[in-house]
């Protein structure tokens, strides 16, 4: 996509947001956190040589990670972030993710009108899924941390157990694969799925930023049906490689070849 038709496309999307009545937001795969900018944090990067050295301590990665996305308050992809939410804060929207790093929040987002359906790393589930029960996790973290800055080294950790069966607690979230506890978004998801029932005779803007097919039927297809159905719709899919549209959607449906933390980033200009 040259230049020209990339900075008409943007226009069209800056003001169709303007002209919405609605906003419906999706997230997905390029906005993942890659951890790239742990180097950052030397306490971090210490402990996790601690584990290169010790592999018995492999079990603290995450817990280590989940320290990194607590301090990370900087970087290009809360830089889009902020830029999005500048796009749309005016608007009556509705922002749907699937990305567990909880990025999304170090920007203004009204939490109200979020829904996380992949989890975050707010609260832990037993790994063995022996029942609903979530725990907050910041607790553990805190030690996590205490840890490091007291330089006693990660082995004086233990692993936070679950109380009903003992066995390991994990993340709230869908690295826990077929032991994923749904119940920490259900709430928030009513309140989304309440939300879309009253765009239909709306004028709704749909903005789908780098969402890919690893898991379709949670924002990708469905916002496709959304559109189809929305005679008012306009939708704009921004994804570097699956930026295609379903021919169904005609002139509503606007392609971006572009990385959508880059395009964000760029709104800028």
């Amino acid at each position: 996509m040259d230049r020209t038709e990339l900075i008409e496309k943007r226009k069209r999307l800056e003001e169709s947001i303007a002209d919405a009545d609605m906003v419906l937001v999706g997230v997905g795969e390029e906005f993942n956190e890659s951890f790239g900018d742990i180097g950052s944090f030397p306490h971090l990067m210490s402990a996790l040589e601690e584990v290169d050295i010790d592999q018995t301590l492999e079990w603290t990665v995450p817990f280590l990670e989940h320290r990194f996305l607590i301090e990370h308050n900087e970087g290009r992809l809360i830089s889009a972030y902020r830029k999005l939410y500048e796009l749309i804060q005016q608007k009556n929207y509705f922002v749907i993710t699937t990305c567990i790093d909880e990025n999304i929040k170090k920007a203004a987002f009204d939490t109200g009108r979020l829904v996380e359906p992949c989890g975050n790393y707010e609260r832990f589930q037993c790994s063995e899924k022996c029942c609903n029960e979530l725990y907050p996790s910041k607790d553990f973290s805190d030690l996590v941390y205490q840890a490091i800055l007291d330089n006693v080294g990660l082995d004086s950790l233990e692993i936070p157990r679950c109380p009903v069966c003992g066995k390991a607690l994990a993340y709230n979230n869908i690295l826990c694969e077929q032991n994923y506890v749904e119940e920490g978004y259900q709430k928030q998801w009513e309140k989304y799925t309440k939300w879309l029932q009253g765009t239909l005779n709306k004028k709704l803007c749909i903005l789908e930023f780098g969402v890919e097919l690893n898991l379709p039927n949670i924002i990708r297809w469905p916002f496709e049906k959304v559109a189809f159905y929305n005679q008012k719709a306009s939708f704009f899919r921004v994804n570097e490689s699956l930026y295609q549209m379903a021919e169904n959607l005609g002139d509503k449906g606007v392609s971006i070849a572009r990385n959508a933390v880059d395009f964000l980033l760029e709104c800028k200009e």
